[in-house]
Formats: C-alpha cells, sequence, structure tokens
C-alpha cells in the first residue's frame, strides 16, 4: 500500500497564504485525529516511527561490515562479520579468537543458521562448522571444496542440512557428505542462498544462474529466458503460503509460485532493482536489503523506504534479518549493524513533515485542526489533509512560537517568544506586542475566562486585553515575573502560576497568593489542572504535585510513588488517569490513588513511566507555557517534546509482558573460567568468584534490571541495577545457593530462573571430624586435671580448700564480667573503641612481621543527626543496632573485627586482605546496609538510611603509624561524603 502520507504531499501547500489556514468564525466541533499511521499500532505506520539502534567497532562489533545474521532460540543475535564472528545479548558483544576455533578468528562469516537441533551453522571463508554448547566443530574445510566460501543453509523437513557454497551444494544428512555441482545439473556452482518452501522443495539462490529448484532428485533452473527477471539472486525466501521470494542484484524482486512468477521493479514502487536480502516478521510485512538504497517494506504490494536520510547508518546492505521479538536487523556493507524496532508511541516531527522538531505547545481545535507551536518553525496547521506552516512571511510577529489558544469566536491566539502575541481569524493577524500592552514580548500562556477576558501571562507579568490593547496589571499581590499557567476555576477564581513567585489567586479585584510557607510543595508552578470534582491539581518543577480541595492542600512527591517530581502539563484521559509530562518522559497515575493518598486512606501511589527505554526521540518535553498537552477528537494524548510531538493512545500502551528469563554466562573463580554446570565447588580459604548473567531480550536489554539472593549469606534479593555481574570476595566456607532474577519494569520478576549451587570446601582445623578430635582431647585432658586435682584436695583441708575454690570461682567470674564490659559496646554489642585499639596494635605489629597486608574500613551513618532529630534518640539506637548487625555479619573470618568506633560510626579491621578484596567488602556493607530500608526522612542522599565507607590497605613498616593508617582510612571516608555519600572510597 502506498501509504507515504496523502498529508505530507500536502506539505507544498506551505507559503500558499493563510487561506487555507484560516480558523473559521463559528466552527463546528469535529473529532479528528492525527493520521493514523502516526500510531505505533498502525501496519502501515511510517518508517520514520521506528526507532533505529547502531552499533559499529566502537561498540564492539569485530569489524563494520555485517555479512550475517541470526537470532537463536537461546535470546542470541549472532553476527557474522568480514574481520570475524561475534554474539550480541543486547548489551555487549562476545568475539572469538583463535583459541577457540582458528577458522573463525578474524575469517569473514558469510553465513549463520540454527537448525532444528539447536546446532548454530557457520558458514565461513575456509568452510563450515557448527557451535554448540561453547564449542565449536568443524564440519567441512576449502580442502575438500576448492573454493572455501560458504554462503548459506537450510534444514530440509527430514532434518537434512544443506549449504550453499561458492563452489557448488553440500547435504549432510546423517554422517553423510553429499556434494552437487554442476555436472549434476546445476547452472553454475556459484551459490548464495537456500530455502525449503512449504511443499519441501529447495530453491536455490545462484550467482549469474538464476533462481534454481530442487525436487525429485532434479533441478529445475528458472532464468530469463524463462521469464525470470535475472541470472543474479541475492536472497530467497519461503512464503508460509507457498512458493518463495527472491531477491535479485539487478532485476528487482520476484514471486515464484505454482509455475508462475510476479516480478516487482522500480516501476512498481522499489526504490532500486539492486537487491541483496530479504526477510519477513512476525505480521509477515517482508523487509528488503538493497544495495545504494538502504531498506525497503513491502506491505500488501506497496513498498516503503528508508535510507541514510532517514537517519539508516548506510544505504548499501549486506543482510537482513528479524528476531523473535519483531525487530528488523541489518548488516551494513561498512556501517556496523543496525536495528529497526518498534516505537511505543507515535512521533510526527520533521521527517514527518514538521518544520521544527521543537514542539513548545499543541492545541486540538474545536474544527478538528491541530496547531503545534515551534521554537524557530513558527507555527503548523495539521489536519488530515496535510501540515501548512505559518511564520513571519504570513504576518506572525515571529518564528518562535510559544503558547496557543482558541477563543469562543474560534480565533486562534499565537503567543511568541520574541514579538508579543498575535490573533488569526479569517486570515487576519492581529498583532500585540510591547507598543500594544504587552508587559514583555515573550508571551507563555494565553487564556479566555468564561466572561470572554482574554488574559495573557508573559516573562513580566500578567496583561489582560482591554479593547484593542492590553493593559498590565500591578494591582497589588499580581505577578511580577514569569507566568507558566492561567486556570479559571468552577468557582470563578483565576489561578496564576508563576516560575518563583508561588500560585496566585485573583478573586473580584484582589491577588492572594499561595507560597511554599502555606504548603506548596515549591513556589515555581508548571501547570494547573481542575478535575470534575472542582479540586485543583498543582504540579511543581520537580518537587511533585500539590491537590487543593476546598481550603486543604496536600502533597504527593517521588517518594510516595510519583515517577517523576516535574509535572509540566497534566492531563485527565476517559479512564480516570492522570498524565503528567516531565523532563525524563512522562507517566500515568490514577486520580483515585492520588486522592485516596491525599486523603490518607493509601501509604503510596502507583504511577508507570515512560522513557528513554520506550524509544521516545526525546525524553524532554515542553514546560513553562500553556497548553502543553492536548487530546485529540479520538481520545489521543498529543505530547509536545523537544523532538516532535508524541502521539499516545492510553487505551493501548506498550506491555513489558513476561520478565524476561536469565541466564548465567560466565563464572571465574580467581579470574579462571569455570565451566558452566549447576554446582560448584571451590577450594578451602579467601578466593574470588564472580558470575556474569544476562537477560534472554534484545528487545529490552537496555532496561533489564536485575537482582540476586545469596541463600547461606543473605535472606534478602538484593538489588543489582544494571549490572550483570556479580563477586564474592571471600565466602566462609559452607554450602550456598545463588539466584538471579531479571526484570523490565521493575515490578515483575523471573525469579524461576537458575540456581547455582556453590559449596566452599573447609580447611581440616574447620572439618567436623578435626572438631570432634579436638573436643575429645579436651575432655582428656580436663578428666586428667581434675583426677590430679582430687589428689591435691585430698592432702589439704577440706574446709579451707572449699573456701579457696569458693573464692577463686567468685573472683574468676567477676573478671571476666569486667573484661567483657571493657571490651563491648553495650549499644550494639560490637568490640567498643578500646578493643579496637588494642586489636589494632597487635595486629599492626603481626602484619608488620609477616610483611601482610593489614584492611580498615570506617564507615559512617550518612546525616545520623538529621536521622535522630527527625524521629528521636531510641529509633537512632535502634538503627544503630541494626546497622552493627551488617558490620558483625561481615566480620567472617577468625582475625576480622568489628567494633564501633564513636557516636555513628563503624570500623571493619581485616587483617591479610588486599585492597580490591576491601573495597567488595565495603561495597558489601554498603548494599546490606541499604537493602535495609530503613526509612530517613531527612536524608538528602536516599530515603533510606546509608552509609558513607572509607577504604585503606597497608602493609606496616618503618616510617608508617598506626595513627597515620586510621587518618588514611578516615580522609577516604570523607571523600565518599564529599562525593555525595552513599558510596565507597579509598
Amino acid at each position: 500500500m502506498r501509504f507515504l502520507l496523502a498529508w505530507i504531499y500536502m506539505v507544498a501547500l506551505l507559503g500558499a497564504g493563510l487561506a487555507g489556514a484560516a480558523v473559521a468564525a463559528q466552527p463546528a466541533v469535529v473529532p479528528a485525529t492525527l493520521p493514523a499511521v502516526l500510531m505505533p499500532s498502525a501496519p502501515d505506520k511510517a518508517l520514520s516511527q521506528f526507532r533505529l539502534d547502531g552499533w559499529q567497532i566502537e561498540q564492539g562489533l569485530p569489524q563494520n561490515a555485517v555479512s550475517a545474521l541470526a537470532h537463536t532460540s537461546d535470546g542470541y543475535l549472532w553476527v557474522g562479520t568480514l574481520g570475524g564472528l561475534a554474539r550480541f545479548d543486547g548489551a555487549r558483544f562476545t568475539t572469538f579468537d583463535a583459541s577457540e576455533f582458528a577458522d573463525l578468528a578474524s575469517q569473514p562469516v558469510l553465513g549463520l543458521m540454527q537448525d532444528a537441533q539447536k546446532n548454530l551453522w557457520i558458514g565461513h571463508n575456509k568452510g563450515a562448522a557448527i557451535y554448540r554448547d561453547g564449542k565449536f566443530k568443524p564440519m567441512f574445510s576449502a580442502g575438500q571444496l576448492g573454493d572455501q566460501r560458504v554462503w548459506a543453509f537450510a534444514q530440509a523437513p527430514d532434518g537434512a542440512v544443506w549449504a550453499a557454497t561458492s563452489n557448488g551444494l553440500v547435504r549432510w544428512a546423517k554422517g553423510v557428505t553429499r556434494y552437487y555441482r554442476e555436472a549434476d545439473g546445476l547452472p553454475t556452482d556459484r551459490l548464495r542462498a537456500l530455502a525449503f518452501d512449504r511443499d519441501g522443495v529447495l530453491w536455490i539462490a545462484s550467482s549469474g544462474g538464476g533462481l534454481v529448484s530442487f525436487s525429485g532428485g532434479r533441478f529445475t533452473v528458472l532464468n530469463p529466458a524463462s521469464g525470470f527477471p535475472h541470472l543474479q539472486v541475492r536472497s530467497v525466501l519461503a512464503d508460509p503460503a507457498g512458493g518463495v521470494w527472491a531477491a535479485t542484484a539487478g532485476g528487482g524482486l520476484a514471486r515464484v509460485k505454482d509455475g508462475k512468477i510476479k516480478v516487482y521493479t522500480v516501476a512498481d514502487g522499489l526504490p532500486t532493482d539492486q537487491l541483496t536480502g530479504i526477510t519477513r516478521d512476525q505480521h509477515g510485512t517482508l523487509w528488503i536489503g538493497t544495495w545504494g538504497s538502504g531498506v525497503v517494506r513491502m506491505v500488501g504490494e506497496h513498498f516503503s523506504a528508508i535510507a541514510s536520510g532517514g537517519g539508516l547508518a548506510g544505504d548499501h546492505i549486506w543482510s537482513i534479518h528479524t528476531d523473535h521479538e519483531g525487530s528488523v536487523w541489518v548488516g551494513t556493507w561498512v556501517s556496523g549493524l543496525v536495528r529497526l524496532r518498534d516505537r511505543a508511541f507515535g512521533v510526527l516531527g520533521v521527517p514527518e513533515g514538521l518544520s521544527h522538531d521543537n514542539v513548545r505547545s499543541v492545541l486540538h481545535g474545536r474544527n478538528g485542526v491541530t496547531w503545534l507551536a515551534t521554537a524557530g518553525g513558527g507555527l503548523n496547521r495539521v489536519d488530515a489533509a496535510g501540515i501548512t506552516v505559518l511564520g513571519k512571511k504570513d504576518g506572525l510577529p515571529s518564528e518562535e512560537i510559544s503558547s496557543l489558544m482558541e477563543d469562543r469566536d474560534g480565533a486562534l491566539w499565537i503567543g511568541s517568544y520574541t514579538g508579543g502575541a498575535a490573533r488569526l481569524l479569517q486570515g487576519k493577524v492581529t498583532v500585540y506586542g510591547t507598543a500594544q500592552g504587552m508587559p514583555s514580548s515573550e508571551v507563555r500562556v494565553l487564556y479566555q475566562d468564561r466572561q470572554g477576558v482574554v488574559w495573557a501571562g508573559t516573562q513580566s507579568g500578567i496583561a489582560r486585553l482591554d479593547g484593542k490593547v492590553f493593559a498590565p496589571l500591578r494591582t497589588p499581590g499580581a505577578p511580577s515575573g514569569g507566568v507558566s499557567s492561567i486556570l479559571q476555576d468552577k468557582d470563578g477564581n483565576l489561578w496564576f502560576g508563576t516560575t518563583g513567585e508561588g500560585l496566585a489567586r485573583y478573586r473580584d479585584g484582589v491577588f492572594k497568593t499561595l507560597t511554599a510557607a502555606d504548603g506548596l510543595l515549591s513556589n515555581w508552578i508548571m501547570s494547573l489542572y481542575e478535575d470534575k470534582a472542582g479540586t485543583l491539581w498543582i504540579g511543581s518543577n520537580g518537587d511533585g504535585l500539590n491537590r487543593m480541595r476546598g481550603q486543604q492542600l496536600s502533597s504527593i512527591r517521588p517518594a510516595d510513588g510519583l515517577w517523576d517530581g516535574t509535572c509540566l502539563s497534566i492531563l485527565e484521559d476517559g479512564q480516570g488517569y492522570f498524565w503528567i509530562s516531565g523532563n525524563r518522559g512522562f507517566h500515568r497515575v490514577a486520580r483515585s490513588e492520588l486522592d485516596a493518598f491525599a486523603e490518607g486512606r493509601l501509604a503510596r501511589v502507583s504511577s508507570a513511566g515512560f522513557g528513554p527505554g520506550d524509544s521516545l526521540r526525546s525524553t524532554t518535553f515542553a514546560g513553562g507555557l500553556q497548553p502543553t498537552s492536548a487530546m485529540d477528537g479520538a481520545g489521543n494524548l498529543l505530547l509536545p517534546s523537544a523532538k516532535g510531538l508524541v502521539l499516545v493512545d492510553p487505551r493501548h500502551l506498550p506491555e513489558s509482558g513476561q520478565p524476561p528469563a536469565v541466564r548465567l554466562e560466565r563464572v571465574t573463580v580467581n579470574g579462571a573460567v569455570q565451566p558452566l554446570a549447576a554446582q560448584l565447588a571451590l577450594p578451602p580459604g579467601p578466593v574470588t568468584l564472580a558470575i556474569q548473567y544476562r537477560a534472554e531480550t534484545l528487545l529490552n536489554a537496555e532496561r533489564a534490571r536485575f537482582r540476586y539472593q545469596m541463600e547461606g549469606l543473605a535472606p534478602r534479593w538484593i538489588d543489582a541495577g544494571e549490572n550483570r555481574e556479580v563477586s564474592f570476595p571471600a565466602l566462609a566456607h559452607g554450602s550456598y545457593r545463588l539466584r538471579v532474577a531479571a526484570s523490565i519494569d521493575g515490578k515483575s520478576w523471573s525469579e524461576g530462573g537458575p540456581v547455582l549451587a556453590i559449596t566452599v570446601q573447609p580447611f581440616f582445623y574447620e572439618t567436623f571430624w578435626f572438631a570432634g578430635l579436638m573436643l575429645s582431647a579436651l575432655a582428656a585432658g580436663v578428666y586428667l586435671l581434675f583426677r590430679l586435682r582430687v589428689r591435691h584436695l585430698r592432702i589439704r583441708h577440706a574446709e579451707m580448700q572449699r573456701l579457696v575454690a569458693e573464692k577463686t570461682e567468685a573472683l574468676k567470674q567477676a573478671n571476666e564480667h569486667l573484661s567483657r564490659l571493657s571490651f563491648v559496646d553495650a549499644l550494639t554489642g560490637l568490640a567498643n573503641r578500646r578493643r579496637f585499639d588494642e586489636v589494632l596494635n597487635d595486629e599492626w605489629n603481626r602484619a608488620g612481621r609477616n610483611n601482610a597486608p593489614l584492611a580498615l574500613v570506617i564507615a559512617d551513618i550518612d546525616s545520623f543527626k538529621s536521622y535522630n532529630d527527625a524521629l528521636g534518640h531510641q529509633e537512632g539506637d535502634r538503627c544503630l543496632a541494626a546497622v552493627a548487625a551488617v558490620f558483625a555479619s561481615q566480620a567472617r573470618r577468625a582475625g576480622d573485627l568489628a567494633a564501633r568506633y564513636g557516636g555513628e560510626e563503624f570500623v571493619l579491621l581485616m587483617p591479610g586482605m588486599a585492597q580490591a578484596a576491601a573495597l567488595a567488602v565495603a561495597e558489601e556493607l554498603r548494599a546490606a546496609c541499604e537493602a535495609l530500608a530503613i526509612s530517613h526522612p531527612a536524608s538528602p542522599v536516599s530515603p533510606v538510611v546509608t552509609l558513607s565507607l572509607g577504604v585503606t590497605v597497608c602493609v606496616p613498616a618503618e616510617g608508617k603509624s598506626i595513627n597515620g593508617f586510621i587518618l588514611e582510612a578516615d580522609t577516604a571516608l570523607y571523600r565518599a561524603k564529599n562525593e555525595g555519600r552513599n558510596r565507597v572510597c579509598a
């Protein structure tokens, strides 16, 4: 279908004058919408609506010439290049060197296919190989073929695998290899591609021999003499409806079915007849690679193309492939790998015909016309007929348009950044600048109240239309600075949101201003909205949302569940959801939840955000103006952004679906790679264990976040964020089970993923038999001492012995009690400062004698004084005890000592530990403390209690001192605080 938007062709109307762009004097309400092909659900949506992602050598590709692609069942994209093979998980590339398979190292990889048995077949410049379970196996080499290049594979219904090579056709079946060449009926030995149709017929693309079919042991050739368009065939694709499609290098696209050939060329809409590849997506749409004209899409029998002019990395396409998630992967000749993927939301920008991408405000008029104000491209009029641009040439005062308003007479009011405002009615433009009473030439808001008065909010206060000029309001209390929004509520009050002066109410000629001192979250107001119940909603510039019902003012912040605190616009859909735009995307939240939270019936609201991972061209939306959102006649939301107008159908939102499965990729012990298995045994002593994992998704790889649970070490799940590796520097002996879960939206987690059982072997003196032996020896010694004591008691007077024993026992208990009191902190149960000083002195001397490292971690609870001030000292004591428990759990080795250093400071002394391991332990302390999720309402860093930690490692030597050692750790601690807290510094 020739879906290239008919309305785009109307861009030719630009400059045709105002007659075609005039607003009718008495417009009818028309439920018009923007063109359907802009919406994400449209099957023939414009190619500009697809997101383009690219990867080149700088991102990990072995080479920028991408010759083969395959998406395998385990979620990997395999990429063949002229510089070797790579495996892509959506976030990182893995390459293979000569030690893994010499024939593939830096060699061109020309063909890829995964068979039904999940073997990956690899055609390369020296033959063919298969990859399975992490190992490569050669299938044949150049010596058997002469010319070694293998271009493509296909698997027959009987399981046999066929290969197209530069020296004939190869078939493998049950260990038997057979070769077919010209002597067997092929028109040429130079073959390029293979496909089996639904009837089991093998179709062969050849270089110089046309299209060949093989069935019943016979070859049949289609060439120009038989009606086929060209001898050079680059790709062949089976059609589920029967027959095949063939891409030729010079003859266009051919459809072969039931002996009939239909050809599509430039005359039918192709941009070129030089085609290189063809694939089909999950909707049945054909995607075609070309040589010199980019990528072509075929919907029905209509073609559309995207090339470098539309953002594609290169116009010369070598390979093209569709994956299981609906993305189209394109391998270019010299420009790397490109992915075309659906955008979650439609966009109307310069690629679709707008005069400028930076859309500042939007108005959907009563006559069905959508008006877009752009910063630098004038005013755009959009309807079913196309786009018309109005600017200075048409009488507007500026190309820098800021705000829009349609009055009740049907006139369009246009505010600008540099030329005041203009009124457009029936082709006539009337300009209102500073000479006509505007307080400033920058007009941010235009509004008509129910009495018909037109108001203007400018950078220098407000004004209202008085006859043919505007009159600035200098009434006491009136805003004197920037005005960002105006609204008249159901009671007739006029509200003015300002950029720094708070919220002003105007009634009966009197202004009253509300500020942060009255309960507003901020004095910088970005948006106003009144719902059906008469509740006023006030959006701030970063701090959240205020609700005003009657005289009661409530606040909803990001800490209360809002996805973003910046509320540039507030729009309510027909389902009772608020849509709020910001500077990192936009989000949706139910008004009923906001009401329930404000009234104390709900502890936290739930909001869904849409940002960078949703393929938006820009996550920065328009704000500080009015109107910065609109709804068309079909209920679609129109949101202006820095990269065009975003179109949202609130009834059809993108879903993350089931969370992706997690796959363990790599396990290393002390840097050495270990075989992947369900169980892992580690040797005794401190070893560094590192585990890499990934989410089985290419489409949402950049949005995937992870968490892990190490049973036997910590009972809770630990948030790993976007990190794809977890490491444990020194696991104590015992048994552990590692679980890793992935999520796209942070709500649904794939917790049924792989489990890695880990066993750390003990030293002999840590075994049960050794402990039993020691207990037996101790019992024998005690018994011998007892016998000797009895003998001695018989010599002495019984009563004197009894008194001596009683006094001795009492003294012993008293000494032990005093010792415990002198070495233990009563609140936390950790060692106290005195004990720490003694142990540090001993360990310092011991480390100096042994020339061994000594590690020290000093930690401080962030903003603990504010915590005490906010919650009281009893809560502070409980917080200290909880943090102390975290430190106690990390003192795993015999020589480790956790102590309370003073106040909210804690220390962890670790003899014999190197800096990397000490930093890892410190990071575990920080993460474990954060994972406690102790609420900290006064923290400037986080809503929960966090730690700042300083780490130092030293080998005591002459010239070094304990005080200097402590000072180094303390300096690192203050560095962590100065760099933002909740972090580890060394």
